[in-house]
C-alpha cells in the first residue's frame, strides 16, 4: 500500500520521512535525524568517544604553543595532536568500509572537521570537569583501569601487560591514574548530561519511517545540446579568450638529453649460497607459498636471489649516477662524460613541463625540477623503480596565451558550451519556478517535449536511480513534502539538467514497527542524547571563548 500525502512542510507536520514533532530547540533534533541517523555518524562517533587524557600533561608548554591549534585553560591542543586524531577517524573509518570506501565519501564525512571537534569538545568537557570539582575515588581509577581490554590477559587484569604499556608511553603509573581521574570525572559530566533525556513514541516512529519508507521520483531531463544559441563575434571570442586565458595557455617547454642509469645492467651476475642462507634465515617468515605454508631454502633461494640482485643493482646505479651528477655539474661536461663512460644519451623534443613523454613520465618531482632550471643545466639524480637519470636542459619555451586565430575552433567551441549551459540552466530554473508555482509537470512536459521517467521506489542515498549519484542533494530531497514536492534548483549532469519531483512515499508498516520498536527506541535516544550534548558544548564553547579562557589559533578549515 503506498501513502499519497496531504500534509504541509511546517513544523508541525510530516515530510516525507514522517519526521514529525520531533524537538529540541525547535526543529534542530529533526536537522540532526536527517543528517546522521543513517550510516556511518554513530558508528564513528561511538568508536572515537574513548576516554583519553593526553591534554591533561604537558601540553601547556610554551615550547608548543606556536603550533597550538587552541589553547584551553593554558593547555594547548597542538597539530599533532589534530593529525593524530584525524588519523585515528580514517582507520576506524577504513576499518569499516574497507574496499568499498571512496575519496568522496571520505570528503563527504568531513573528517577533519570532525577531528578538530572531537579535541576540543573533549578538552572542554575536561575543563568543566575541573570547574564543577566533580570527584572520582581511588577505587574508580583502579576499576576503569583493570577492566581495560587491552590490559587483560584471559580476561584477568595482566600487571606486566600494565607495567608494558607505561614503558611505553613513557609514564608513569602515577601520571596515568592521575589523567584516568581527570577522564573519569569529564565522564560523569557527559553521564549527567545525557541521563535526563528522554524519547517519545511518536520520535522513535519518525527514526522508523526515517530508515524504512521508500520513496517515489518523477523527473525531467533537459540538454544543453537542444539550446539555440547565435553564432558569436570575433569580439565576444576574443573576450572569452581574455577571461579564459588559463584554459589556453601553452605550458612551458622542454627539450632535453638524459643519461639513464638501469638497475638490471649493475645487478651481479652470481649471488653466493651463503649470502642466500642467511637471508633466507633472517626472514625465513617473509617466505610463504600457497595456504600460509613456509617455503623451504631450497624453494626460496630463486625468489631470494632475484630480490639481492635487484637490490644491490639499484644501489650501484644509484652510486654511479650520483658520481656521473657530481662530475658533470663540476665540469660541465655532459657529452664528454658520456662519450668518457660509453653512455648513450636519449633524447627528448620540445615536451609541456607537466607532461613529460615516455621514459620520463615516471619520474617523481620532474615538474618542480625542470621548472628551477636554465638551459645547459642538470637536474639532480631522479629515480624510478627501475633506475635513475640525470637530464640536461638543452632547450626550453617560456609559456604563453595563443593568438585568438591560433585556437580559434577550440575557442568557439568552449564558448558555445558555456552560453549553452547558461541558457539551459535559466531554463531549468524558469521552470522550477512555474512547477513552484503551480504548474504541472505534464503540461510543461508537453509544452517543452520532455519526457517524464520515475526512478520506481528506492531508500534515500547518495544514488538516485535512473538519474545518478548526488550526494550533495540529499539534504534537499528531505525537504520534500507533498505541499513542497520540487526542489530548489535543479540537478546538474553533465549537459543536462534535471528537475525533480516527489510522487510518492511507502506507508510505514506497523507491524515491523512493533517488532524493531524497542531497537529504534535505543538509536532514537542515543541521537538524542548526543545532540544534548553537543548543544551543550557549543554553549560552553561559546562561554569560554568569552571568558578567554579558550583561545581558537586555527579553524578546521585552516588545517
Amino acid at each position: 500500500m503506498y501513502l499519497h500525502f496531504k500534509d504541509d512542510c511546517n513544523t508541525d507536520s510530516t515530510n516525507f520521512y514522517g519526521l514529525s514533532n520531533i524537538r529540541i530547540r525547535g526543529d534542530r533534533m529533526l536537522k540532526f535525524f536527517r543528517k546522521h541517523a543513517r550510516g556511518w555518524f554513530m558508528l564513528l562517533f561511538m568508536a572515537i568517544i574513548i576516554l583519553v587524557f593526553v591534554f591533561y600533561f604537558g601540553t601547556d608548554r610554551s615550547s608548543q604553543r606556536a603550533s597550538a591549534v587552541a589553547i584551553i585553560d593554558g593547555r594547548v591542543i597542538s597539530e599533532s595532536q589534530y593529525y593524530n586524531e584525524y588519523s585515528k577517524m580514517t582507520d576506524i573509518v577504513k576499518d569499516r568500509y574497507g574496499g568499498a570506501l571512496t575519496a568522496d565519501m571520505l570528503k563527504q564525512m568531513d573528517l577533519k572537521k570532525m577531528a578538530y571537534d572531537s579535541l576540543l569538545n573533549r578538552q572542554i568537557i575536561i575543563s568543566k570537569a575541573r570547574d564543577f570539582k566533580m570527584q572520582v575515588s581511588d577505587g574508580e581509577v583502579m576499576q576503569t583501569i583493570m577492566a581495560m581490554p587491552a590490559l587483560l590477559t584471559d580476561g584477568k587484569f595482566d600487571r606486566n601487560k600494565y607495567n608494558q604499556f607505561l614503558r611505553f608511553n613513557k609514564i608513569t603509573a602515577e601520571e596515568f591514574e592521575s589523567g584516568q581521574k581527570v577522564s573519569l570525572a569529564a565522564a560523569k559530566i557527559e553521564s549527567i548530561i545525557r541521563e535526563g533525556i528522554k524519547v517519545s513514541d511518536q520520535e522513535v516512529f519518525d527514526l522508523y519511517s526515517q530508515q524504512n519508507q521508500k520513496i517515489n521520483l518523477q523527473f525531467v531531463r533537459i540538454s544543453t545540446a537542444n539550446a539555440r544559441i547565435p553564432a558569436p563575434t570575433p569580439g565576444e571570442l576574443e573576450e572569452y579568450l581574455r577571461e579564459n586565458s588559463g584554459a589556453f595557455r601553452v605550458p612551458e617547454q622542454f627539450k632535453v638529453r638524459y643519461l639513464y642509469f638501469p638497475g638490471r645492467s649493475y645487478a651481479p651476475v652470481e649471488i653466493s649460497a651463503i649470502d642466500v642462507r642467511d637471508t633466507y634465515n633472517r626472514h625465513k617468515d617473509s617466505f610463504m607459498g600457497k595456504g600460509g605454508k613456509p617455503l623451504s631454502l631450497e624453494q626460496a633461494a630463486p625468489l631470494i636471489t632475484a630480490q639481492m640482485k635487484q637490490n644491490l643493482g639499484m644501489q650501484t646505479a644509484l652510486a654511479e649516477a650520483k658520481k656521473a651528477h657530481d662530475t658533470i655539474y663540476q665540469e660541465q661536461n655532459f657529452d664528454a662524460y658520456a662519450r668518457e663512460h660509453n653512455l648513450s644519451p636519449g633524447t627528448a623534443g620540445f615536451f609541456p613541463i607537466n607532461s613529460p613523454p615516455q621514459p620520463l613520465a615516471g619520474l617523481k618531482d620532474l615538474a618542480s625540477q625542470l621548472a628551477g632550471l636554465e638551459k645547459n643545466e642538470t637536474t639532480r639524480v631522479l629515480g624510478t623503480e627501475n633506475g635513475y637519470y640525470i637530464i640536461l636542459i638543452e632547450d626550453k619555451k617560456a609559456a604563453y596565451t595563443p593568438a585568438l586565430k591560433d585556437v580559434e575552433n577550440e575557442v568557439r567551441r568552449q564558448y558555445l558550451q558555456q552560453q549553452r549551459d547558461k541558457v539551459t540552466a535559466a531554463e531549468a530554473d524558469e521552470l522550477i519556478g512555474k512547477l513552484r508555482g503551480g504548474e504541472s509537470m505534464e503540461k510543461l512536459a508537453r509544452q517543452k517535449g520532455l519526457i517524464i521517467q520515475e526512478t520506481g521506489f528506492f531508500l534515500p542515498g547518495n544514488v538516485i536511480p535512473k538519474v545518478g549519484d548526488h550526494p550533495e542533494a540529499m539534504e534537499d530531497l528531505m525537504l520534500l513534502c507533498t505541499s513542497r514536492p520540487y526542489m530548489d534548483k535543479p540537478l546538474a549532469a553533465g549537459d543536462t539538467y534535471i528537475i525533480v519531483k516527489l510522487k510518492d512515499i511507502t506507508a510505514p508498516d506497523p507491524e515491523d514497527f512493533e517488532i524493531k520498536k524497542e531497537v529504534y527506541r535505543r538509536a532514537a535516544l542515543n541521537l538524542k542524547r548526543d545532540e544534548a550534548v553537543k548543544s551543550w558544548l557549543e554553549k560552553n564553547k561559546e562561554q569560554m571563548v568569552r571568558e578567554k579562557r579558550l583561545k581558537i589559533n586555527k579553524e578546521a578549515k585552516d588545517l
